[in-house]
């Protein structure tokens, strides 16, 4: 996982120096983590700003477009999505096909829509502060230890220490 975790971090210092999209990145990183959507969110003004969002490729054309639509901003008051309650609570949420359990109905939805079983949204910081979110859904079900959600946490700890953020 160290080459692959290099190899993304090597890629989104590209797209900061205009030689790749942040497309090309985020659709790596989802092959890397088995994603079947993945999402990179900043921080603005009470609100996330989607910066990139893939989904697989045999993904529903219809909902690729209304979750991208529906995410380009995302107000911080959306506490059912786990992208927001990344931020609010300052560490990973996890969304699951069980709303009640996860306390995450919107993102259950979306898991549902995607053909995915899980979901997991890090936070990014720059310092002690929450900048963004990064997030991918998965078929896969994995916790804290396990390889992709180890690389996922490194690449966003990367990225708030790198200060991407403010330059995407």
């Amino acid at each position: 996982m160290q080459q692959q975790f290099t190899e993304i971090m090597e890629q989104f210092e590209s797209v900061l120096q205009r030689q790749r999209s942040i497309s090309d990145v985020l659709d790596r990183l989802m092959e890397v983590l088995g994603g079947r959507a993945i999402g990179l969110w900043r921080c603005q003004s009470g609100k996330l700003e989607q910066l990139g969002f893939r989904a697989d490729s045999q993904m529903d054309e219809r909902v690729k477009r209304e979750f991208s639509a529906l995410t380009q901003e995302v107000s911080l008051k959306n506490t059912g999505l786990g992208i927001v309650k990344a931020v609010i609570d300052q560490k990973p949420a996890i969304g699951t096909l069980q709303a009640k359990e996860s306390g995450l109905q919107g993102s259950s939805e979306w898991l549902q829509k995607f053909d995915a079983k899980q979901s997991y949204a890090i936070p990014i910081f720059e310092g002690d502060q929450v900048i963004g979110v990064l997030a991918v859904s998965t078929n896969q079900v994995h916790q804290a230890g396990d390889p992709e959600w180890e690389l996922q946490a490194q690449i966003a700890r990367e990225i708030g220490a790198k200060q991407f953020l403010g330059m995407f």
